[in-house]
């Protein structure tokens, strides 16, 4: 989980989304509400006007700045030992070619074939923006799924994401329950949805335990995030599977003193009647444990059959 300071850092800094303009007010935005959110971010350094007076935000934002804006946003940096381009199809000196190739290294679903320069739909901007504020911790989601009129437009991959926006309420559907995941997504809808997008990280970072040291199994990593005053969800990640085949489940929790808690996870088999591209991919679960506990040790318990 990238550290709080750090997102926060990387949201002040200066957002190549579009052209520069003076902190005023903008007299193409009428409404309060929207004038004071576009305010905050301008302040921020997130968004800028397009003149001292201007925000034009019925402006469609392009592929290319909806992904340069989201890096900053989540403060996703270059990992480390990467060397060359992502992509051949993203010219080196372009000037949003080093966050798109942050974005690709820190697996967030950007393409060689995307249309840089081309308007951004609005499932496009939902996928690279869950997938950015899950990249800066373990959050608390309730597991259920919200009703969306046109789904069926949406393509498979972009649906996850859709519903992880409008379960934390970054996003959410119109009068008639529609998304309307192909169509453009203005200036302004994006400010709204980055705005809610560093209120929620913000308000749950607050609810971030820190976890006291502990012996815990090698390439194996936890969060704690606080539910209520009586408990905490502690999320375990194994980040060195073999491919996407292979899981993880947490089969107990031992209670071994009035402080420290012992998790026990098995590593799930892959289906053998199934095809798993051969890359390196983790796998998280997680279990409540009570609130009193504030060391947290994670343990092998051998592994399980997949299940078919």
């Amino acid at each position: 989980m990238k550290k709080t300071t750090k997102l926060l850092t990387a949201m002040l800094v200066t957002s190549s989304l579009l052209g520069a303009g003076a902190a005023s007010a903008f007299t193409d935005i009428q409404e309060e509400k929207p004038l004071q959110m576009v305010k905050e971010l301008q302040s921020k350094g997130i968004i800028q006007g397009i003149s001292a007076d201007k925000f034009a935000p019925s402006k469609t934002i392009t592929t290319a700045q909806a992904v340069q804006m989201i890096v900053n946003a989540a403060g996703l940096e270059v990992q480390p030992n990467f060397t060359g381009r992502s992509f051949d199809s993203v010219p080196k000196d372009a000037w949003f070619a080093e966050a798109v190739n942050i974005a690709a290294q820190n697996g967030l679903s950007v393409s060689a074939d995307m249309k840089w320069n081309e308007p951004i739909t609005r499932e496009g901007f939902a996928t690279l923006l869950s997938e950015a504020i899950q990249k800066t911790g373990n959050y608390p989601v309730i597991m259920m799924y919200l009703h969306v009129a046109d789904e069926d437009l949406m393509k498979e991959e972009s649906r996850g994401a859709v519903q992880f926006l409008l379960l934390t309420k970054i996003a959410k559907l119109d009068a008639n329950d529609k998304f309307h995941p192909t169509k453009s997504l203005s200036r302004i809808e994006a400010a709204e949805l980055v705005y809610n997008s560093i209120r929620f990280i913000e308000e749950h970072q607050k609810n971030m335990i820190p976890e006291e040291p502990a012996q815990s199994e090698p390439d194996v990593s936890t969060s704690v995030v606080k539910v209520d005053e009586s408990q905490n969800k502690v999320t375990v990640t194994k980040e060195d599977l073999p491919n996407p085949g292979y899981g993880i489940k947490i089969t107990s929790v031992d209670y071994v003193s009035d402080t420290e808690a012992v998790i026990y996870f098995k590593v799930v088999q892959p289906d053998p009647d199934k095809m798993y591209p051969q890359v390196i991919s983790k796998s998280s679960d997680d279990v409540l444990v009570p609130s009193k506990y504030t060391k947290i040790t994670v343990k092998a318990a051998g592994t399980l059959d997949s299940a078919k």
